[in-house]
């Protein structure tokens, strides 16, 4: 069985802004996720159904932390889907997988604090920097945390989520050597696509949003 999507990560510069825009495209509020401490980040979310979420993920104002996502986002001059989490219970397997490929990771335990007090932990799976950039996956692990695709604001779905990519053919056979099951298709440019159901009506977010 492939590994699946776990979750879309939409990154900018501005998390209200992120949110306020995705509540008037879609006619959902998404709800506040929380602070990723030594990340510099702090995200919302919005469920996508039981297993898979939208995630907005932008800078922590409260921390300042060197070479971190949150100082990556600090440069978006607008959001974009920045890459995307893959789900799996065997980050080791993944981390031998991207080696033997020669893409180096790092695994790590992660943490927030949703907004009702609760402690929330998983491991994560991070690929560094390499020729396929973010379109090579991120690996999470909620390891005994309840998904987030069942806590969070409902009444969104994924109708599909594909990656274009000049180097195609090269990016395919790393997925399926991840057993992760995402379309890639020949692309002048690197880009990702998801379309989304909402209430609001058919909702495309872009690498270029």
């Amino acid at each position: 069985m492939a590994n699946p999507l776990d979750h879309l990560m939409y990154a900018g510069a501005d998390l209200d802004q992120m949110m306020a825009g995705f509540e008037t495209l879609c006619g959902i509020k998404p709800g506040m996720g929380g602070v990723h401490p030594g990340l510099g980040t702090r995200n919302a979310l919005a469920s996508l159904g039981p297993d898979c979420y939208f995630e907005m993920i932008a800078p922590d104002s409260e921390q300042n932390v060197p070479g971190s996502w949150g100082e990556l986002f600090k440069t978006y001059t607008q959001p974009r889907i920045f890459s995307y989490m893959i789900r799996t219970t065997d980050l080791e397997s993944m981390a031998a997988v991207l080696t033997s490929e020669g893409i180096e990771s790092d695994l790590f335990e992660a943490s927030r604090t949703t907004p009702a007090g609760a402690l929330l932990k998983w491991r994560l799976l991070i690929p560094r920097d390499n020729p396929l950039g973010n379109y090579v996956p991120k690996f999470i692990d909620w390891t005994d945390t309840t998904h987030p695709g069942l806590t969070s604001a409902k009444g969104s779905s994924l109708i599909d989520f594909e990656i274009g990519h000049p180097e195609a053919a090269r990016l395919r056979k790393l997925l399926g050597g991840l057993d992760v099951a995402v379309a890639v298709s020949l692309a002048d440019r690197p880009c990702m696509r998801a379309r989304l159901k909402t209430p609001a009506g058919l909702v495309v977010m872009n690498s270029a949003n």
